[in-house]
């Protein structure tokens, strides 16, 4: 078997990611509600530690597509290089960490809502689609946007939005690949 016929392989059995996609838009949207309804800080902590409820989720509704528990089908390079991929977005942390210790809460969702973009780019190989790229750039972009047209007298709007516009287009690629794939099979 080939590289790309595993990588195929690979993208079947994760349905391109779906578990982690859908997880983790749920919990942007939850961080959209911290927004609109906590005070900046505690927003600004739910949104840096979102990923203490979605990875567990995304375990769980990997587990129930069967993704995990059954061999995969790359070798086990691919599998050391999509864990690097996966967690290479911790490096951005300290980033995160220190705007929050300088009480630019606001700033949080925006700049998670970037590394979480440059992160993605990565899966357009492992999955071999172009479409991870896509929406890469789509929250780059539109978060940017967000932010640049947010109301500067309600301080809580824009990182709000980025929330809401990073969650809605996980989910919608979570969507679009659970179609594609379901349709394929």
């Amino acid at each position: 078997m080939d590289l790309a016929d595993a990588l195929r392989q690979l993208a079947e059995q994760n349905l391109s990611g779906v578990a982690f996609l859908s997880a983790y838009g749920l919990t942007w949207l939850v961080c959209a509600v911290f927004w609109s309804r906590a005070s900046q800080r505690t927003a600004a902590y739910a949104t840096l530690f979102q990923g203490m409820v979605a990875f567990p989720i995304a375990l769980g509704l990997s587990a129930l597509i069967g993704a995990i528990g059954q061999s995969r089908p790359v070798p086990e390079e691919i599998t050391q290089f999509s864990i690097l991929v996966g967690t290479s977005q911790l490096l951005g942390l300290p980033l995160l960490i220190y705007l929050i210790i300088k009480r630019q809460y606001g700033l949080v969702p925006v700049v998670f809502a970037t590394i979480t973009a440059v992160h993605f780019v990565l899966y357009s190989w492992l999955y071999q689609t172009p479409l991870y790229i896509g929406m890469a750039v789509l929250i780059a972009l539109s978060t940017t946007a967000v932010m640049g047209a947010a109301d500067e007298a309600n301080p809580r709007s824009g990182p709000g939005r980025v929330c809401l516009v990073t969650g809605s287009l996980l989910l919608l690629t979570a969507a679009v690949f659970a179609g594609m794939h379901l349709t394929a099979s």
